[in-house]
């Protein structure tokens, strides 16, 4: 059997570009409390992938 492929961490210039078009289409096609609680949610998710992914870089 092969080597299980490792997955590699999105660059932190994509990541900011996924948050911002999510957060747009939430302010197009939602209202303001859709926006809101999405932005918060998306703040939560982001946020907690980031430290991860700094925390397992201090690691090495």
């Amino acid at each position: 059997m092969g080597k299980p492929s490792e997955s590699k961490p999105l660059p932190n210039w994509l990541m900011l570009v996924i948050f911002l078009l999510i957060m747009t289409i939430l302010w197009v096609f939602g209202d303001l409390f859709t926006f809101l609680l999405g932005l918060f949610i998306m703040a939560l998710v982001f946020a907690n992938g980031y430290d991860r992914t700094h925390a397992d870089e201090g690691h090495h």
